[in-house]
């Protein structure tokens, strides 16, 4: 972050102290349940940003329908991703838009492929679709191996996170491009739901490979889920299939001014973008902390290119001690794997109770 010694600029970041303070100072005295549960970022845009962009809603017709093909926010989020408007497919979150794939694809193709662990959701709509489906195995340090890749012979959706939930690591972009070469017959699904908490997207590939779609969203390393965006890029003959499966109207006025004013405003992408910064730099906080605290026959603790940790416990009743702890102080975390717990990373103050129980429970484990 760039200071400028100004009075104004003084004023500002004074301005942003107190308010941070202010903050803290709520979250102390809140008796809500802290939610480090379902991967949400802590911190939302300011309010006077957020007054803004009300007003410049209230100027909008709420009695007219959306631009039923969004025409212009396609060609926008074509041009700021660097591709062109026919390789974007704009959607009600990612969850709709994989909904969609599922429901096309299953129409033509006999059988999906997806991580093993990975997010629930595909699970489900594999149920839903009746597509038969087999895993792919991820190690538990997230690393891939090609040789265990599901045999496949015959046409298959492929879906693969990166990074991957639960366990936040990124797929290596060569892995990515040796599949794609590796099974041309099949159609690949890269999911960057958390992209943004890491380095690098797969975006650029589509215009190289025609198998290959990428879904992207304002959910998680944007901290925009009640916006309810995403959007997908891939090649112009599966977008255009995939459009033949859209339901009308999905991305309504609201979300297509604040998505553009997201790409244009540049108070808005700084707003954003400081945020993410702050859920990084504390991730890696946490992480080394964590890590210093771990040992071979307690926990260990993954690195993480998203915007949470998993903890793998090898002591299963301090594992039990930890959740007894966590719900008598109202802090929910997620479960997501047998011996494993998923935090989310919150705010600072946040952080900082669930370092202490953490430490509390490793000092009592030692003990017992």
């Amino acid at each position: 972050m760039q200071f400028i010694s100004t009075p104004a600029s003084l004023c500002r970041a004074a301005s942003d102290f107190a308010s941070i303070q202010q903050t803290l100072l709520q979250e102390r005295q809140s008796d809500l349940p802290t939610r480090l549960h379902c991967n949400e970022t802590a911190f939302d845009l300011p309010h006077a940003l957020k007054q803004e962009l009300a007003l410049k809603m209230a100027d909008l017709a709420w009695n007219r329908y959306p631009d039923f093909y969004n025409t212009e926010l396609t060609a926008l989020m074509a041009q700021h991703v660097g591709v062109l408007p026919e390789n974007i497919l704009l959607g009600n979150g990612s969850s709709q838009l994989i909904q969609q794939i599922f429901s096309c694809c299953a129409k033509f193709l006999s059988a999906a492929i997806i991580e093993h662990p990975t997010f629930t959701f595909y699970h489900q709509v594999c149920h839903n679709e009746r597509l038969p489906y087999q895993t792919w195995q991820i190690a538990d340090d997230g690393s891939y191996d090609l040789d265990t890749f599901p045999a496949t012979e015959e046409p298959a959706l492929v879906v693969l996170t990166s990074p991957n939930n639960p366990l936040g690591t990124a797929l290596p972009q060569q892995l990515i491009e040796t599949l794609l070469l590796r099974y041309p017959h099949c159609i690949f699904v890269i999911d960057e739901a958390y992209a943004e908490f890491a380095d690098g997207t797969a975006v650029s590939l589509v215009q190289k490979y025609t198998n290959l779609l990428v879904i992207k969203t304002l959910s998680k390393g944007y901290g925009l889920p009640s916006v309810r965006f995403g959007y997908l890029a891939g090649s112009a003959e599966l977008v255009q299939l995939l459009k033949k499966f859209t339901v009308p109207f999905t991305v309504n006025s609201f979300t297509e001014l604040i998505v553009n004013e997201l790409i244009t405003n540049p108070a808005v992408s700084k707003a954003v973008r400081i945020n993410r910064e702050r859920v990084k730099n504390l991730r890696d906080f946490v992480y080394h902390q964590l890590h210093d605290m771990s040992s071979d026959d307690s926990f260990s603790v993954q690195a993480s290119a998203a915007n949470f940790l998993l903890l793998r416990f090898e002591d299963d009743l301090m594992l039990q001690q930890l959740k007894s702890m966590f719900d008598s102080n109202q802090i929910v975390v997620s479960y997501p794997l047998p011996n494993c717990l998923r935090l989310t990373i919150g705010t600072e103050v946040e952080m900082s109770r669930v370092l202490r129980i953490i430490r509390k429970g490793v000092s009592v484990a030692a003990v017992v």
